[in-house]
C-alpha cells in the first residue's frame, strides 16, 4: 500500500511536467516557424556598405550597396539620406546623433539610385576630400543604421 500512495503522489509531479514540456515544446515550434515565414520577428534590418572605386567605374559621384545579413544579395531600396563634411569628426557627431552645422544633410531622398550619387544642392569644391555616410530604407520599411565613415574625392571640372 506504501508504493501506491507514492504513485498517486507522483503522478501529479508527472502531469504537471509534462504539461510544462508540452507547452515549451509547442510555444518553441510557433517560434520556429514564425521565425522561418518572414514574420516581422525574422526580419533583419539593412546594411549599407560602400562601393569601391572600381565598382563605380564611369561614375563621378557616391556609392553603396545594400545587405542582409552578410548574404549579399540587394533589395530594393526608397529612400536614403547622406550626410557629408570635409572634417571628419563634425560628420561623426551627426552620426552619434548630435548637430553639427558643417555637416551637409540631404535629408530623406526618395531614389532607389545607390551609383553615381551626385548629392544635389551639395556645394563641394573640385579635388577637395570629403566625408560621407548614408542610411536608407527599404522596399519593407526597415531603416539600416548608418552606414561607415566613407572618403569621396569632389570631381574636377
Amino acid at each position: 500500500m506504501g508504493s501506491a500512495r507514492r504513485v498517486g503522489r507522483v503522478g501529479p509531479v508527472l502531469r504537471t511536467g509534462l504539461v510544462l514540456f508540452t507547452g515549451v515544446v509547442l510555444v518553441g515550434s510557433l517560434l520556429g516557424y514564425a521565425a522561418r515565414s518572414g514574420s516581422p520577428a525574422s526580419r533583419r534590418a539593412p546594411t549599407v556598405v560602400a562601393l569601391s572605386d572600381e565598382a563605380r567605374t564611369g561614375a563621378d559621384g557616391i556609392g553603396w550597396a545594400v545587405r542582409y545579413g552578410g548574404l549579399g544579395h540587394d533589395r530594393r531600396q526608397r529612400t536614403y539620406r547622406l550626410v557629408i563634411s570635409a572634417d571628419p569628426a563634425s560628420l561623426d557627431t551627426v552620426l552619434a546623433g548630435g548637430v553639427d552645422p558643417d555637416v551637409w544633410d540631404s535629408g530623406v531622398v526618395y531614389s532607389a539610385q545607390r551609383v553615381g550619387v551626385r548629392p544635389s544642392g551639395f556645394r563641394y569644391e573640385s579635388g577637395t576630400t570629403y566625408y560621407w555616410s548614408v542610411r536608407i530604407r527599404d522596399d519593407r520599411g526597415r531603416d539600416s543604421d548608418w552606414s561607415a565613415r566613407e572618403r569621396w574625392t569632389a570631381p574636377r571640372p
